[in-house]
C-alpha cells in the first residue's frame, strides 16, 4: 500500500524541520489532501511549468519544492497567471505541492552543506549563522526504566553536545502519587500514597526536536501520567542555521576560486571582489541569497564568501572588509542540494523520490 502524501510530509519535516523555518516564510503543504496515496515525489527548486510538466510526465504525485508556490496570503484565486494557474494545475493533476524554504536553508544536511560539500571543502565544517533553539527537557522515571527512556531521547536527537551523544544527567529521589478510582498504576495500587525510587533524567533537546523527544520519552515509560518538564536554555543546536565555512584542499588565489566554483556548479560565477593578493584557505558559503550574512563570513575568519545575489553595496562591504566575494548565482548555489534531499526522503518514508532535471 502506497503511503500517503501526511506520511511523505512527516518524513520531509524530519528532514526540514518548519521551526527552524523564518517567521516571514511559507513552508509547509500548499496544495493538496494529506491523505491522498503517494507513489513518487520530484524535488524541485522553483514552482515554474517546466517542473510541473516534469512531474506529470514521471508520473509523481508529490512535488518538494524549495521555493513556496505560495508565499504570501492569497485574496483570491487568478487562475490566469502565476501562481494561480499552477496551483490549479497541481489540483487538477493530483499534485500535492508542498515547500521546504528556509526549513532546509537551516537544517542539518541543508542547502549550504550541499554547497560546501559541492566545492570540496575540508570540514569540520562550521555554522555560518546559527539558528534554532535549545530546550532542556527533564522527565522523572522508575530507576528500572530510566536506560530504557534515556534511549527513547537520543533516538530523536535529545542529548547531543559537541561530537557527544546519549548525554543525560541523573539524580536519584523519591516520588510520590496517590491514584483516583479511575487509574491503573504502574508502581502500587489506586486509592493508596506511594512512594517510589525514582531518577530525575535531564537532557538538552532541539526545540524544532522537542516534541517528538517528548513523544518517545512517554511512549518509554511506564506510568500512564508522566511528570515532565521542558524549558528553555542558553545555547544553539548542533549544526542548525544558514552557510557553512571550510577549508580548501590546497589554497587558492581569488581567480583561481571563483574558476573552481564555476567548474563545480556547472554556472559562470562571478568576482565581485578580489579583496588583495592573499592565497584562500578558509572559505564561507551560502546557498542561495547570502548579501546579508557579509560581516558574518568576515566575522568567522573566512578569506573568502561564496554564495548568490550579491549587489554593489555587499560588494563594497566585502572589501572593506578584506574579503574576497563571489556571486555564484541564486538557483547554482541551491541545486546541489536537491539530489541529497531526494535521497534522504525516499530512505525515510520509502517513496521513490528524484532530483528534477529543471536547473532553475
Amino acid at each position: 500500500m502506497a503511503p500517503h502524501a501526511q506520511q511523505v510530509i512527516e518524513a520531509t519535516e524530519r528532514l526540514a524541520p518548519p521551526k527552524l523555518a523564518e517567521d516571514w516564510d511559507n513552508c509547509g503543504l500548499q496544495v493538496g489532501d494529506p491523505a491522498a496515496e503517494v507513489s513518487r515525489v520530484l524535488v524541485a527548486l522553483t514552482p515554474l511549468p517546466e517542473v510541473f510538466d516534469e512531474a506529470e510526465e514521471m508520473g509523481a504525485d508529490f512535488l518538494l519544492l524549495h521555493h513556496p508556490l505560495i508565499f504570501h496570503p492569497v485574496r483570491s484565486l487568478d487562475t490566469s497567471g502565476y501562481p494561480g494557474d499552477l496551483v490549479a494545475r497541481g489540483v487538477r493533476a493530483g499534485i500535492a505541492v508542498y515547500a521546504a524554504h528556509t526549513s532546509y536553508d537551516a537544517a542539518p544536511g541543508g542547502v549550504s552543506e550541499a554547497l560546501a560539500e559541492t566545492l570540496g571543502l575540508e570540514g569540520p565544517l562550521e555554522v555560518l549563522s546559527p539558528r534554532g533553539a535549545l530546550q532542556k527537557l527533564v522527565v522523572f522515571v522508575p530507576e528500572e526504566h530510566a536506560d530504557s527512556v534515556a534511549e527513547a531521547l537520543a533516538s530523536e536527537g535529545a542529548g547531543v553536545i559537541g561530537d557527544y551523544t546519549h548525554c543525560t544527567f541523573r539524580a536519584p529521589g523519591t516520588g510520590t502519587f496517590l491514584g483516583g478510582e479511575s487509574t491503573s498504576p504502574a508502581v502500587g495500587e489506586r486509592g493508596r500514597l506511594e512512594r517510589v525510587a525514582e531518577i530525575r533524567l535531564e537532557t538538552v533537546v532541539p526545540a524544532h526536536l522537542a516534541r517528538r523527544a517528548v513523544e518517545a520519552a512517554k511512549a518509554a515509560h511506564p506510568y500512564e501520567e508522566v511528570a515532565l518538564d521542558l524549558y528553555p536554555v542558553e545555547g544553539r543546536p548542533q549544526g542548525c542555521g544558514y552557510g557553512r565555512v571550510g577549508r580548501l584542499p590546497e589554497p587558492l588565489s581569488p581567480e583561481e576560486l571563483r574558476d573552481h566554483v564555476s567548474e563545480a556548479l556547472g554556472a559562470p560565477a562571478r568576482l565581485v571582489c578580489r579583496a588583495g593578493e592573499k592565497r584562500i584557505e578558509r572559505v564561507a558559503v551560502l546557498g542561495g541569497s547570502g548579501g546579508g550574512f557579509v560581516r558574518e563570513a568576515a566575522a568567522a575568519g573566512a578569506e573568502a564568501y561564496v554564495t548568490g545575489d550579491l549587489d554593489y553595496h555587499d560588494a563594497l562591504l566585502a572589501e572593506s572588509l578584506g574579503l574576497a566575494a563571489i556571486d555564484a548565482g541564486h538557483a547554482p548555489t541551491e541545486l546541489p542540494a536537491l539530489a541529497p534531499l531526494a535521497r534522504r526522503l525516499e530512505r525515510l518514508c520509502g517513496v521513490p523520490a528524484v532530483a528534477s532535471r529543471v536547473r532553475r
